[in-house]
């Protein structure tokens, strides 16, 4: 031991200035800062995301993303000289001081609650039946004054030991404690059931936990529909393009015609599209692809013909405000 010992201090004292120049290097090239670079995305077919039973595909509908790396400082200093490569400041995506990871969990809980919506918007436009089992209330941000140890991504399911089903009937049970109550959550987190408690305020005469909460619908269909995302991918602004895709397997018709058909836009369950953000990098990914249509949201509308008519690019772009007329621009073209 006494050996390699002397052998260890031997190396270190001889090769010190290297290693502390590779270590620096390392840092240099792999430590992520706190930003993101986006850059032009691309296409994800729908087909390979949504599976419905007993059908089969039919058109070419697909998702549009954006491209992201990791602001390491190598790839920021490229930023400067490669176009259409944007710095964006993490923080623009967070709330108050929350961690990164709350900021991916609460993309998912988008791209579950938006699949919901898809699946109800589309079903009802086609014709078809629809059963709502239940509505999750889920965690969707924790307030900094909130004396509580639920996070975000938790699904409550009991309030001191009863059963709450949906977030109006949460409501009206914390209404009946009083300020400075504690109050026991059974929820579930990571598949697992825990508890959990959180203390009630006051807030501008509100009985409150100090939370964000959203409601998540689990919808039955038949057929039945079988999501397939990766689990890198988050965020509602794929919704539009999923009830596209679903409602167009349901019917007989093929409202692409044959062409890709590429967009981007949110969907609530009054069939309204809803603004996203990143439309140039999505349209550019598109048009890069080979698509020929792109659906842009009313709020994106404008910035995504400018990006068309700025670099001369051919695609059609369509105005979605609602999931109807989105339906019938493309079965007119």
């Amino acid at each position: 031991m006494k050996k390699i010992y002397e052998k260890t201090k031997k190396f270190l004292k001889n090769n010190f200035k290297i290693i502390i120049l590779y270590a620096l290097v390392l840092m240099v090239f792999t430590i992520p800062l706190d930003y993101e670079i986006y850059t032009p995305g691309g296409l994800i077919k729908l087909s390979d995301r949504l599976d419905i039973e007993g059908y089969e595909e039919k058109g070419d509908f697909n998702l549009t993303y954006v491209g992201g790396k990791k602001g390491t400082i190598p790839l920021l200093l490229l930023s400067f000289i490669i176009p259409n490569w944007d710095i964006v400041s993490v923080d623009e995506m967070r709330i108050g001081e929350e961690e990164y990871v709350d900021i991916i969990k609460r993309g998912q809980i988008d791209l579950n609650s938006v699949n919901q919506n898809a699946l109800i918007v589309a079903f009802e436009e086609a014709g078809y039946e629809y059963k709502i089992i239940q509505e999750d209330i889920v965690v969707y941000y924790v307030f900094e004054e909130a004396v509580t140890d639920l996070k975000v991504g938790d699904i409550i399911t009991h309030v001191n030991g009863n059963k709450v089903n949906g977030l109006e009937e949460l409501k009206t049970k914390i209404l009946e404690y009083n300020v400075g109550d504690e109050v026991t959550f059974d929820v579930v987190r990571n598949d697992k059931v825990e508890k959990c408690t959180g203390v009630i305020y006051e807030n501008d005469g509100e009985k409150i936990i100090g939370l964000y909460l959203h409601s998540i619908l689990d919808v039955e269909t038949s057929p039945k529909v079988t999501f397939n995302y990766k689990t890198n991918e988050n965020g509602a602004s794929g919704g539009l393009m999923s009830t596209l895709q679903i409602y167009n397997t349901l019917i007989d018709e093929d409202i692409t015609k044959g062409d890709v058909i590429a967009g981007t836009g949110t969907i609530e369950l009054d069939g309204t599209v809803g603004e996203i953000s990143g439309v140039k990098y999505k349209l550019i990914g598109a048009v890069k692809n080979h698509a020929d249509v792109f659906i842009a949201p009313s709020n994106n509308y404008e910035e995504a013909l400018k990006v068309k008519e700025d670099n001369n690019y051919k695609i059609e772009i369509i105005e979605a405000t609602t999931f109807k007329e989105v339906v019938e621009k493309l079965k007119n073209r």
